[in-house]
C-alpha cells in the first residue's frame, strides 16, 4: 500500500502514532457490508447468518493477532482504545470496590487511562502513579511497594505513543498477580507494530485501537482473559455474549478483522525489523548532523517506528512549521490543546524547555528511505536557521 505520504511532491506523513490510513484491502473488505450485505447480524435467516459469520471470521483474526487463537470469544468489540480503556477502570470499580479499592497506573499512561482514574478517584478510588526512569521505562520497586490485598487493577501501557519505550509488562504482571490483582494494558500503540501475545504478557484485559494499524476510525477491542468477570458496557440486547449490547457496526468489524490479517503478515513477514533499521539510520544521520539533538528513549526497548527527538534553541511547534515537508506530531495527539510540552517528558523529569520541544517521528509500513532522506534534508536545514529560541542575532546559513 502507498499513500499520498509517499509521493515526491507531497509531504512526507510520518504521524502514524496518531493515526493510520485506511489500507486499500481493508476499505475492499467492508465495502459489501455497506450494501450488499446490510443484515442485522442477531436475525435469524440465511443471509444474516452469513454477516454474522462475518463477524466470527474478524474476531478470529483479531484474537489470532494478539495470541488468542484458542480462545476468540476473549475479544469484544469496543468503539476504540478509549472505550476500551474506559471500561476496564470503570469495570473494575463497579466490581471490585467492596474488596479492593486501589488502582496503579504509570506516570506515562495515556489520557484515557489517567482521567477515568482521576473520575474514580473522586469516588473514593485510591489512585498510586507509578513512577519511570529517564528511559520512560516504570521503576519496579515502586510497583513493588504499591501492590498488596488492597489493589485491585494495575494498569500499564505496553507502548508509549509518545516516545515509544516499551514497558516490562510480562513482569509487572507476574508480581500485580502474586497478590491477587488485575492486570491491563493499553496496547494501542503496540498492536500491529510490534509481536503481541496475551498469553506471554499475562495480563487480564488489553485495549485494541484499529486506527493505529489501517483500519478505520472508531473500531477497537478489548480482551478480556477468560474466566475474568468484568460488568458489562453497555445493557441492553445481549449482543457480544452479554459484554457490549447494540447492533453491531459490521463494516467496521470486518475492516478490522482484515487489518489485523495484513498487521499479523507484515510482522510474520519481518516488517518491524526493516522499520527499525529505516529509523535507525535516520536517527544517525541527524545525531551526526547536529549532536545537540536529544533523541529519547534510546536506552530502553522502543517501538521499531518511533523517533521523539528535541533540540534545545526550538520548539517542537516551530521546528515542524519550519519543515512543510514533513507531517509529524509534538508528542500525543489526544492531549487537550492547552497542554505546555510532553507530559511524557515531564514524567520523565525532562527539562520543560526541551520537554517543549519534542517532534515525534512515526513511520508507517509504507515509509522508505527515500521518503526519510527528505525529512533529514528539512530538519537539517532547520536546524541550521536562526531559531526563535535563539539569543544570536545571527546564525550560519
Amino acid at each position: 500500500m502507498r499513500t499520498d505520504a509517499a509521493r515526491p511532491h507531497m509531504p512526507v506523513y510520518l504521524d502514524f502514532n496518531a493515526t493510520t490510513p485506511v489500507d486499500p484491502q481493508v476499505v475492499a473488505a467492508m465495502t459489501p457490508f455497506w450494501t450488499d450485505h446490510f443484515y442485522n447480524p442477531s436475525a435469524a435467516y440465511p443471509e444474516a447468518l452469513t454477516v454474522q459469520s462475518a463477524l466470527d471470521q474478524a474476531r478470529a483474526a483479531v484474537a489470532a493477532l494478539l495470541g488468542a487463537d484458542r480462545e476468540p470469544h476473549s475479544i469484544v468489540f469496543t468503539s476504540g482504545g478509549t472505550e476500551s480503556n474506559n471500561w476496564v477502570l470503570r469495570g473494575m470499580w463497579m466490581g471490585r470496590r467492596s474488596r479492593r479499592h486501589r488502582l496503579v497506573l504509570s506516570a506515562v499512561e495515556h489520557p484515557a487511562v489517567v482521567e477515568t482514574a482521576t473520575v474514580l478517584a473522586s469516588l473514593g478510588a485510591e489512585i498510586v502513579t507509578i513512577p519511570v526512569d529517564a528511559q520512560g521505562v516504570i521503576r519496579l520497586d515502586a510497583l513493588d511497594a504499591a501492590l498488596d490485598e488492597q489493589t485491585a487493577l494495575v494498569s500499564i501501557m505496553l507502548a508509549n505513543n509518545e516516545i515509544g519505550t516499551i514497558q516490562p509488562v510480562a513482569e509487572v504482571a507476574r508480581r500485580a498477580h502474586a497478590v491477587g490483582s488485575w492486570v491491563h494494558t493499553d496496547a494501542a500503540q503496540a498492536v500491529g507494530k510490534i509481536p503481541v501475545d496475551v498469553a506471554q504478557l499475562g495480563v487480564d484485559f488489553l485495549t485494541v485501537a484499529g486506527h493505529k494499524f489501517y483500519a478505520p476510525k472508531g473500531i477497537g477491542a478489548l480482551y478480556i482473559r477468560p474466566g475474568v468477570t468484568l460488568p458489562p458496557m453497555m445493557t441492553g440486547g445481549g449482543q457480544q455474549e452479554g459484554w457490549r449490547s447494540g447492533t453491531e457496526p459490521v463494516p467496521l468489524i470486518v475492516g478490522l478483522g482484515k487489518a489485523a490479517q495484513l498487521a499479523r503478515a507484515w510482522i510474520q513477514q519481518d516488517g518491524p525489523r526493516h522499520q527499525a533499521a529505516l529509523r535507525q539510520a535516520l536517527e544517525i544521520q541527524l545525531r551526526e548532523a547536529y549532536p545537540d539533538i536529544t533523541v529519547f528513549g534510546t536506552g530502553a526497548d522502543r517501538l521499531p517506528n518511533t523517533l521523539a527527538l528535541a533540540h534545545p534553541a526550538w520548539t517542537g511547534s516551530a521546528l515542524l512549521a519550519a519543515c512543510p515537508a514533513i507531517r509529524a506530531g509534538t508528542g500525543s495527539a489526544c492531549h487537550h490543546p492547552d497542554d505546555t510540552g510532553s507530559p511524557t517528558l515531564r514524567a520523565l523529569g525532562v527539562a520543560p524547555a526541551l520537554a517543549g520541544g519534542l517532534v515525534r517521528l512515526s513511520l508507517g509500513r509504507e515509509t522508505t528511505a527515500e521518503d526519510l532522506a527528505v525529512v533529514s534534508t528539512a530538519l537539517t536545514q532547520a536546524f541550521s536557521t536562526c531559531s526563535p529560541l535563539s539569543e544570536h542575532k545571527e546564525c550560519e546559513r
